[in-house]
């Protein structure tokens, strides 16, 4: 790894580098967790470090390392932790001084002696499931650049659960997270493939995207329809030449965190290849509009990651959308439709 007195832009890089290295990691969380943690301490510099895992109205400390190591069974409300403010609004939270905060759980503070946290949010199989807390001991111990760590690491996580979860769809998301910390084998678990998850960003791959769609074209009813996005990185290509792969990598898995913070827990999420997503948005009232108001919100994400992570590669994307909306439509047709609006898109902007 690296020592902290590291400058921010090198931090940064570096940390690409490591989370790079940390995807080839396999086996159940409670095994690689702990190298996940250490390396989030000493690429953030934070004092302490953990993973929450929600079960119902209560998050419980699974795994910690650092000024955070014996809050291991620890329990906090969703409503009074700051891991349960990111999981509820799907985004990062932070206090920068939790003696002037009444959203932290103030036990939990005195006890591991911060003064400062950060909390982002872990999904598995696209709904809130658990949360990765970092604590100083000081107030105001970071920055915007180790909050975009912190999600880089939770993107980290996600796909590593993903790939050892695999995703069973409609199965509760807290029942999975449960199976993926037990400390004993589960035959249910090890039976799972994982040829249905792409390895990097833990999102769908074509085959089983295809499959939802299918089923979405078959069980369309009036007032119940559906909408598919298509969105493709322009110049992805150029990212990977000046940067590096593990830059581009990064940039993918931003971008499925993105999808994943702009939509639904019903909505089907897929990477089809290379720098090619697909988002399949179910129970749409109006799939014209709300498929517009979806692509609107994806779009606004992204530049607002930009500024935020300014030191990064941005991301630009175009999407294409294709509607679901009679009856008497092929998956074939919507994806074809999709693929057309999508290519109609990047033509207007040049």
């Amino acid at each position: 790894m690296f020592s902290t007195p590291l400058p921010e832009s090198e931090r940064a890089q570096r940390a690409l580098s490591v989370f790079s290295q940390l995807s080839s990691l396999r086996g159940r969380p409670v095994e690689w967790m702990p190298r996940v943690l250490q390396a989030v301490l000493e690429i953030t510099g934070a004092d302490g470090v953990g993973f929450e895992r929600r079960e119902g109205d209560e998050l419980v400390y699974v795994l910690t390392a650092g000024s955070l190591g014996d809050q291991v069974g620890v329990r906090t409300r969703l409503g009074g932790s700051l891991g349960g403010v990111a999981l509820l609004s799907r985004s990062a939270a932070t206090s920068v001084d939790v003696r002037e905060d009444p959203r932290v759980d103030r036990d939990v503070c005195l006890r591991s002696g911060a003064g400062s946290l950060v909390a982002v949010p872990v999904d598995v199989s696209g709904a809130p499931a658990g949360a990765l807390v970092a604590a100083w001991r000081e107030p105001h111990g970071f920055n915007d650049a180790t909050v975009y760590m912190l999600r880089l690491a939770a993107t980290q996580i996600e796909a590593l659960i993903a790939r050892r979860l695999v995703s069973e769809r409609g199965e509760d998301a807290e029942r999975l997270m449960a199976i993926a910390f037990s400390q004993t084998e589960h035959r249910e678990a090890n039976q799972r493939v994982s040829s249905d998850l792409d390895g990097l960003t833990g999102l769908l791959n074509r085959a089983p995207f295809e499959t939802a769609l299918k089923a979405s074209v078959t069980h369309w009813s009036p007032g119940q329809g559906s909408a598919v996005l298509f969105v493709d990185l322009d110049h992805f290509k150029r990212v990977n030449e000046m940067h590096g792969h593990p830059a581009g990598d990064a940039v993918l898995q931003r971008v499925a965190e993105i999808l994943r913070r702009c939509t639904r827990g019903h909505d089907v999420l897929a990477r089809l290849g290379n720098d090619d997503f697909a988002v399949l948005l179910n129970r749409l009232s109006d799939p014209a509009i709300q498929a517009a108001v979806a692509a609107e919100r994806i779009v606004d994400s992204v530049m607002a990651d930009n500024v935020l992570n300014e030191a990064m590669p941005r991301i630009r994307m175009s999407i294409g959308a294709a509607l679901i909306d009679r009856a008497g439509l092929s998956a074939e047709l919507v994806l074809s439709e999709a693929d057309e609006a999508l290519t109609a898109e990047k033509a207007d902007r040049r």
